[in-house]
């Protein structure tokens, strides 16, 4: 038995996960048991939606990824994978981009589409926006800067007593080629070609990675327009639609009656006691370092150290 962590969940597994961080507690009510096997050819109860490569309901998802693998999501405990293909790394990126952002849907729980990095005073700053727009190559340019690596792509906020904690995913940041020519911060044996949604390769960052959910000092929505690079504070009602579009999977929250969970998630992180910023830089313009160091300069400096 394989013992993960993955989103503040346990995840065990009769099979090794590379890229989940491993865990050495032990089973909780919060545990996910992955194992491969047979996956059903059709839900137990009714189908809600039915989408390209996904059926599904309030409890139940399978996912149908041609000449890759089939996978089986049962109330937000247990996973089955059956396997289409010898190429295991692609069987295990569906895994980590979807299967487990669907347990966390099961569970009650929204995923936000966001990466981070942690700051010198132990918070997290988040970087949220649409496909491409920079989150991973603002956090990587930042940790050329000296930050270090807390979440990519995904992770999980809730807030205790008006402060918004984050849980970060697993520890692989993806990059494109352009992006990993100008870190200085991993080795060549921690960057690998990884498949899948137009990424090249990927970062391991096992060794960095945080297991404790952390405070979120500030969240930056990032896009692209304009001349130059601008960074302004954000109120936080103007904060909840870009909160709501950047629900990891938003698309689930119809079909799963996940209504009202996303009133309340969004609505509690719009009133704690989180910063919010927009974070704009030139339309396909090479201004990473000098957004980051914006970043920095407006931002952090003010509220992460």
């Amino acid at each position: 038995m394989f013992k993960y962590l993955a989103f503040g969940m346990q995840i065990h597994s009769g099979f090794e996960i590379s890229g989940l961080y491993p865990s050495t507690s032990l089973e909780s009510g919060n545990t996910v048991h992955v194992e491969l096997g047979k996956v059903p050819e059709s839900l137990i109860n009714e189908v809600l939606e039915v989408k390209p490569f996904s059926t599904y309901n309030e409890n139940e998802f399978i996912f149908n990824i041609p000449e890759t693998a089939k996978y089986y999501i049962t109330n937000g405990t247990k996973v089955v994978i059956e396997p289409l293909t010898d190429n295991f790394e692609e069987v295990l990126f569906y895994f980590y981009t979807g299967v487990l952002a669907t347990v966390l849907f099961q569970k009650n729980i929204l995923p936000l589409h966001v990466s981070g990095i942690k700051l010198k005073n132990n918070t997290v700053m988040l970087f949220a926006g649409h496909q491409r727009a920079g989150k991973s190559s603002t956090s990587i340019m930042l940790q050329n800067m000296g930050y270090l690596p807390f979440t990519d792509d995904t992770a999980v906020l809730d807030v205790e007593n008006g402060i918004c904690y984050a849980h970060a995913s697993y520890p692989i940041i993806r990059a494109m080629e352009k992006t990993l020519e100008r870190q200085q911060v991993y080795s060549e044996d921690k960057i690998k070609p990884v498949i899948g949604e137009g990424f090249k390769y990927g970062i391991n960052f096992h060794e960095k990675f945080t297991e404790q959910k952390l405070p979120v000092s500030g969240i930056v929505f990032i896009s692209e327009e304009g001349d130059e690079v601008t960074v302004s504070t954000m109120k936080a009602a103007e904060a909840i639609k870009l909160l709501k579009f950047n629900i990891y999977r938003k698309q689930w929250v119809s079909g799963m009656k996940k209504e009202m969970l996303q009133f309340k998630t969004i609505s509690s992180i719009a009133q704690s006691q989180v910063h919010f910023f927009s974070a704009k830089r030139p339309w396909e313009a090479d201004s990473f370092e000098t957004f980051a160091q914006a970043i920095e300069e407006q931002i952090i400096s003010q509220i992460g150290n």
